[in-house]
């Protein structure tokens, strides 16, 4: 009798456990990426692959991630339970044959404890080349996600691409599928976005908000932030109480420095520089409106975490834009999308459209878990 007790105790707790973990418990997957975070402190190392990998960890899947570039260590045992491998390639072109070397013998030690289920490549380019590779030396599945810019024409590599390649590419929104299709003709037959995690998700938002216009990002060209500081003239002509900050770091910095003070801003627009991500999510939350002038994105994750923390978005129709809030191509019409909003009572709820769980559980099924 309580030989059956256990038993049913046995399968109660195994029923459990696989739905809290998605049934994946022991599938393992390969990563090639070429940065992830170096810790878990590592906060503005592509936070939402980090996030999907500890949701995936969560959920029981036996990651290893290798690294091309980032970070430039050795394997070590790390506080945050994620096996990571870097190639040290460090972005030396010099170095390339080498870091590609270095990643085949990670992946060939794997497979000699264990053989993969999955190949899972972050960008096209050089990892998804050393996925690709090291997915058909193991007779394994290979799956691609299309990060960013590697979808834009002038990436020779695109033309190495084939229809039936496309059944196992991940587009992360609508716009990034669209470019795919302009540059080289091919549907990524997947679609995930990148969702937030549930402790990114505030539970109390702070009723003052004494930052009116908030621009985040790398200050480099395709971020377009001449075009910001034009759409903050407008702003501020017809609202001349208006303080913004942009947040970030990049060759464009002294620029655009110049320029704020050229379009008479330096009395509105502050620039505090590259900031950990908890603190970005802050200043998030004391800010009402993100704007955003960017030529491209593949998604735009600041979209997701200002929304999350209650800033109302306005950007040009770039990435999931369109999912979150406003979008105008023109500087006239983004200012007075941003000048209609001011006008509102600021918000009070957190605006979330996808979430981390929902991205995990579409990778597991690409993976067949």
């Amino acid at each position: 009798m309580c030989m059956e007790k256990a038993g049913v105790f046995l399968c109660i707790f195994i029923f459990y456990f696989n739905l809290r973990t998605g049934g994946s418990r022991y599938m393992r997957s390969i990563w090639i990426t070429p940065g992830f975070a170096a810790n878990a402190q590592d906060s503005t190392c592509i936070p939402p692959l980090y996030l999907l990998a500890k949701e995936l960890l969560h959920r029981g899947v036996d990651l290893h991630i290798i690294a091309l570039e980032y970070p430039n260590a050795r394997v070590a045992p790390r506080e945050d339970g994620m096996m990571v491998y870097p190639c040290r390639g460090d972005n030396r072109r010099w170095l390339r044959w080498r870091t590609f070397q270095r990643a085949r013998r990670f992946a060939q030690q794997l497979s000699s404890e264990k053989k993969a289920d999955v190949v899972h490549s972050f960008w096209l380019g050089p990892a998804w080349v050393v996925g690709r590779q090291i997915a058909r030396r193991q007779n394994i599945p290979h799956r691609t996600t299309l990060m960013g810019q590697d979808v834009l024409p002038q990436n020779r590599y695109l033309k190495g691409l084939t229809p039936g390649m496309a059944s196992q590419l991940v587009a992360l929104s609508p716009f990034h599928q669209n470019i795919l299709e302009k540059t080289c003709g091919l549907h990524a037959a997947h679609e995930i976005p990148w969702g937030i995690a549930g402790a990114d998700v505030p539970t109390q938002l702070p009723k003052d908000r004494p930052v009116d216009v908030l621009g985040v990002g790398s200050l480099i060209p395709v971020k377009n932030w001449m075009q910001w500081l034009e759409v903050l003239r407008l702003i501020v002509e017809r609202q001349p109480g208006v303080q913004a900050e942009l947040i970030g770091e990049g060759p464009q910095l002294e620029v655009l420095k110049q320029q704020t003070t050229r379009l008479g801003l330096a009395k509105h627009l502050t620039f505090p520089g590259s900031l950990p991500r908890p603190e970005v999510l802050e200043r998030m939350r004391r800010s009402k409106i993100l704007l955003h002038t960017g030529h491209f994105e593949s998604f735009g994750y600041v979209f997701a975490e200002a929304a999350a923390n209650g800033c109302r978005v306005v950007s040009t129709p770039v990435g999931a834009a369109p999912a979150f809030g406003i979008c105008s191509e023109t500087n006239t019409g983004l200012a007075e999308a941003v000048l209609r909003i001011l006008a509102q009572p600021d918000l009070q709820n957190a605006k979330v459209v996808y979430r981390m769980e929902d991205t995990a559980a579409a990778y597991l099924k690409l993976y067949g878990g």
